[in-house]
């Protein structure tokens, strides 16, 4: 039988089901909304998920699951819409902790996510008797009064070898992924430094032929060129590197600035 709001309410006045930060506005008819406390992996108070990033976050509330109660963590309608995919492990009879849950933005934009929003709800379900043994009777209870997140617990050394292979890969796919720009951003920095080699020799040219041409004029002509090129180029880098580079795009910027303010008084004079 799934506990309703004032079940909730009754047992959780008694210390029991939300033991610690229980607030009554977070009870629904049969759920009970679970707040972000804080990020297992860094103090802050707020962390931007880039498509496809995951983040194990801390729930401010701390559970006290009865003998004869399970809790069941399950996602709030509003941020699965949004793109938030929330996993949270089936919560024992006699399990007392702060639920530590996973976070991963399925969606294609990048999501905020801060402390103090709801990040999930845990639905309460009454069992048909107490069993044998609680989880807190249980020798290899590994994540009993879990205060502070504790990895992978006792299973560390059962899975010491999945974990290593992958983070390996992850190495590997990082390596070739980064290559793999450097190596685009390299062919296209030269493709650039090519076409504007012949473009000023093509416009320079008009000097050895013998025409007329004011200094102000090629100078104008050449500023507007490495303009435009520095544009081209930049844009592409800055796409190829996925918007990140702070410092690049700063100094991408300056560049730009000087030489569009530069063009812009040489060709005026025109």
């Amino acid at each position: 039988m799934i506990l309703v709001d004032k079940n909730i309410k009754e047992l959780s006045a008694e210390g029991k089901l939300i033991k610690e930060a229980y607030t009554e506005e977070n009870v629904n008819s049969i759920s009970y909304d679970l707040t972000l406390g804080s990020f297992a992996d860094k103090a802050e108070t707020e962390k931007k998920l880039i498509p496809g990033a995951t983040v194990i976050i801390k729930t401010k509330e701390k559970l006290s699951i009865p003998d004869n109660i399970t809790g069941r963590v399950g996602e709030k309608n509003s941020l699965l819409r949004m793109g938030l995919k929330v996993d949270g492990p089936q919560y024992q009879p006699g399990h007392t902790t702060y639920a530590f849950l996973r976070v991963q933005n399925i969606s294609a934009d990048e999501i905020t996510l801060k402390v103090g929003m709801h990040i999930a709800q845990i639905y309460f379900e009454e069992l048909k008797e107490r069993p044998e043994k609680t989880y807190a009777e249980q020798e290899n209870a590994s994540f009993q009064n879990e205060d502070e997140y504790r990895h992978f617990g006792k299973y560390e050394e059962a899975y010491r070898k999945n974990i290593k292979a992958f983070e390996k890969m992850q190495d590997i796919k990082e390596n070739i992924e980064s290559a793999s720009h450097r190596i685009y951003g390299n062919v296209l920095t030269l493709m650039g430094i090519i076409v504007a080699i012949f473009s000023l020799i093509s416009i320079n040219s008009r000097i050895f032929d013998g025409q007329t041409i004011s200094p102000s004029y090629i100078i104008a002509m050449n500023l507007s060129l490495t303009f435009c090129i520095a544009v081209m180029l930049g844009m592409i880098l800055f796409l190829i590197n996925k918007g990140r580079g702070k410092g690049f795009a700063i100094i991408y910027g300056i560049v730009l600035l000087i030489l569009g303010i530069a063009s812009v008084i040489f060709c005026s004079k025109f």
